[in-house]
């Protein structure tokens, strides 16, 4: 154990006139600053009212606490969590270590401690071993107008080594007070207690869904609630809900390992990289020339819009067996061209390499909100494994250089960031006025929306 972790000390806040008292001071110190979302954030006047409950008996088999991480007898984070009976869970509302003293171990050590007496909850209430630690997290993939106190690609990666993984259904946080809102910008991740399964039953998730909202956020009949009908019209039709570990969501899976290198005009790698794509797109027709990577490069480095150029190698010292172009831009992102070759082929990490690259459309351009590809038949296939859908209209692009003659019909492909859980329906505006992004931003076309592209898409669109 770190030095630091070894060092920290916890305590429980109780509902007495010192307890009470030690939480104002905590939540106005330190809970709002780390929890900055007002629509997620719960208020003093109900964590107080909590706890008064608590020491009344109103929890029953199910429980409540707070619990402070202390060094030096100063608090530097803490845990909000539940016990639940019924699912024999226990769900993590927040549990932070101020920026201070994050990454030496004390996150660990606080989660340990909430885990530990979560079990002990659980021995008491149930009388056997707690099922699993369930936490709600902001998804990085979905991030809000709210700046986050911590990156949550890190948070991401940091709590998947703790063992969690996110659970592969939709889920919403009900408005917490009418003040407030639901919040659709979360994730609901999980730590099974016994082994490592890959999938936990889908009415165990609801019944955890369930209790999350009768307890914890004072709504007497979920079933009422709109985001909790929904949520049970997903889980319900199925058995079984898919646990993806943390680290694979956000592209880092320790399994699936890569090195992702930017790639500028000038490196060595530049040529190395274009003739890896002429080797491995058997129609030369669709692939830009050296000259216009080069422009593309040039505008990103004059601050005029951005593009990235991405060689991708097994290791530290492996050459290039693969790489991706891309653009970040409003109202959606294009992708350019991807190959996975040599040491890198039959891998499967076209999903990692998907997540790493909507990060950097994320980061580029915030409120971008999903991107597009266009593709031949012969690689359709993969790209709708990973989450792609076709949009139907008839996509034609500009011709390239290389092929001056015609027009190629391709497949528009849609992908919204993070999981898709069902075919999306975009707005017909939004696809025209993407389509009219990448045709002035990728194709240098000046006035997009009269171009044969554009007008024939819009005419087809359905």
């Amino acid at each position: 154990m770190n030095r630091l972790a070894a060092k920290l000390c916890f305590r429980e806040i109780d509902a007495s006139p010192a307890g009470l008292a030690e939480l104002t001071r905590f939540y106005r110190r330190s809970y709002v600053r780390e929890f900055p979302d007002a629509d997620e954030r719960e208020s003093l006047a109900n964590m107080k009212r909590y706890l008064r409950l608590k020491a009344q008996g109103w929890y029953g088999r199910n429980n409540y606490h707070i619990v402070l991480a202390e060094l030096d007898g100063e608090p530097i984070g803490g845990s909000v969590f539940d016990y639940f009976a019924a699912p024999n869970a226990g769900v993590i509302e927040f549990l932070f270590i101020g920026a201070a003293h994050r990454l030496k171990g004390s996150g660990k050590a606080l989660l340990d401690e909430t885990a530990r007496i979560l079990e002990r909850d659980a021995r008491k209430a149930a009388a056997k071993p707690l099922a699993a630690v369930v936490a709600e997290m902001n998804d990085p993939f979905r991030p809000g107008t709210t700046p986050d106190n911590l990156d949550p690609f890190v948070r991401c990666v940091m709590w998947g080594k703790w063992g969690f993984s996110k659970m592969h259904f939709p889920y919403v946080q009900p408005a917490l007070s009418a003040r407030q809102k639901p919040v659709d910008g979360l994730a609901l991740i999980a730590r099974p207690c016994a082994g490592a399964p890959d999938a936990v039953d889908g009415a165990w998730v609801l019944s955890v869904v369930g209790e999350y909202m009768r307890w914890a956020m004072r709504i007497d009949h979920p079933g009422r609630n709109p985001q909790y009908k929904e949520m049970e019209l997903f889980l319900g039709t199925r058995a079984r809900i898919p646990l993806i570990p943390l680290q694979a969501y956000v592209g880092r899976d320790p399994h699936k390992a890569f090195e992702v290198r930017e790639v500028s005009a000038g490196d060595d790698s530049f040529h190395r990289v274009l003739a890896l794509l002429g080797n491995s797109i058997g129609k030369p027709e669709r692939i830009a020339s050296p000259l216009q990577f080069e422009r593309a490069l040039a505008q990103a480095r004059r601050g005029r819009g951005r593009y990235h150029l991405w060689s991708l190698h097994e290791s530290a010292l492996s050459g290039p067996d693969g790489m991706a172009s891309f653009f970040a831009m409003r109202p959606a992102g294009f992708g350019g061209y991807i190959v996975l070759d040599g040491r890198l082929r039959g891998k499967g990490l076209l999903r990692a390499l998907v997540a790493r690259i909507e990060e950097a459309m994320i980061r580029d351009v915030p409120g971008a909100k999903g991107w597009l590809i266009e593709c031949g038949d012969e690689s359709i296939a993969p790209f709708l494994r990973v989450g792609f859908h076709e949009l139907r209209l008839d996509y034609r692009p500009p011709a390239l250089p290389s092929r001056k003659n015609g027009r190629e019909r391709l497949h528009l492909m849609y992908k919204p960031f993070g999981t898709v859980y069902e075919p999306p329906r975009p707005q017909r505006r939004f696809v025209l006025d993407a389509i009219a992004a990448v045709l002035k931003r990728v194709y240098g076309v000046k006035t997009p929306r009269s171009h044969p592209c554009y007008v024939r898409a819009s005419a087809s669109l359905r």
